[in-house]
């Protein structure tokens, strides 16, 4: 972190043998001063000058400024600031590196020096990237190249091992290729640290339903609807109705409702359907069993009461009873 008093002694020296507008103009723009940034237009409408002029006036000063670029009052801020790149690839996220450097407060002086400095390439903010500064066009094309190769590998299941993979095969250390991550929209984290592709409910989830996944699958077990909505709104920060959660998820073929009220994701291998059908599908697996064996696997699979199966069982439309004891399916 670089002391405030050295930010404001190198913007002076930056500024000095300006003539006074020059220096109003070049603070409007940066907003070095204020801490908010002009337009052409309202700095031509503040000193009734149009805006080609006030653009002239800037480029002269700024041609000035960045002629001590090579000076030593300036090169230990470049110094510090390539030395941040390189451990993270040659490039880092701005907003990261403005916080590195001295915080949000200075930001705009911090930007203003790093232009001036011609030390530093920009990359300004887009629809798949936040805005960065790097050291070359290599460490730029390199980043893109392993965003690119992540995000088209990414596997759902297993986001890490994608990862790494990608990260290996560019040569990349775990930190280089976290910063690389970091510059890409397509790529994000969960509230519950948990890093995928931003367009992953799970990741970056907007509905109720959405949010009820992650939750389940976070918590890799059956909850009830009324927890699952005090969850989703203590993670949202909005609340989250119960009847609205329900609603949305007995619904949905990808929850399965195992109990009264409690849900759990099909994704965890869980069998959908009834006590009548879960028993069925036992039977049929496994061929004819006890009554006592077969209340086992479907109360591993449901939170139903053990009656539930054996009333079940019971119908003889759907099960037989055999001689020895053991049940049959019917259906």
């Amino acid at each position: 972190m670089i002391e405030v008093s050295k930010i404001n002694n190198l913007i002076k020296y930056c500024l000095a043998g300006l003539s006074p507008r020059q220096k109003e103009i070049i603070d409007g723009r940066y907003g070095l001063t204020n801490a908010e940034s002009l337009t052409l237009a309202e700095l031509g409408g503040k000193y009734n000058l149009t805006r080609e002029r006030v653009r002239q006036i800037e480029a002269i000063a700024l041609k000035a400024c960045k002629s001590k670029s090579a000076s030593l009052e300036l090169s230990e801020f470049i110094k510090t600031v390539v030395a941040s790149l390189r451990t993270t690839g040659g490039l880092k996220r701005e907003d990261l590196l403005i916080h590195e450097l001295g915080g949000e407060a200075q930001a705009n002086r911090f930007k203003f020096l790093l232009e001036i400095s011609g030390k530093f390439q920009y990359a300004k903010d887009e629809k798949t990237f936040y805005p960065y500064w790097y050291l070359s066009d290599v460490d730029k094309k390199r980043a893109e190249s392993f965003v690119s190769s992540l995000v088209k590998s990414a596997d759902r299941e297993n986001f890490m091992a994608s990862f790494i993979s990608a990260a290996k095969t560019l040569g990349l250390s775990d930190a280089v290729a976290r910063h690389y991550a970091s510059v890409s929209k397509k790529i994000s984290m969960n509230t519950y640290g948990n890093i995928g592709l931003s367009d992953w409910p799970e990741i970056n989830p907007k509905t109720a339903r959405d949010w009820a996944y992650l939750v389940l699958k976070k918590e890799k077990r059956p909850l009830h609807f009324t927890e699952i909505a005090e969850r989703v709104t203590g993670l949202r920060k909005k609340s989250a109705h119960a009847p609205t959660v329900h609603n949305e998820l007995i619904k949905d073929e990808n929850f399965v409702l195992v109990g009264k009220g409690t849900y759990t994701l099909k994704e965890f291998g869980v069998i959908p359907g009834t006590a009548r059908q879960l028993i069925s599908h036992f039977l049929k697996k496994h061929g004819p069993m006890k009554a006592n064996d077969v209340v086992k696997l479907v109360l591993k699979e449901r939170l139903f009461k053990e009656n539930t199966v054996l009333i079940n069982l019971q119908n003889r439309r759907n099960f037989k009873r055999m001689d020895d004891g053991r049940y049959t399916t019917l259906v």
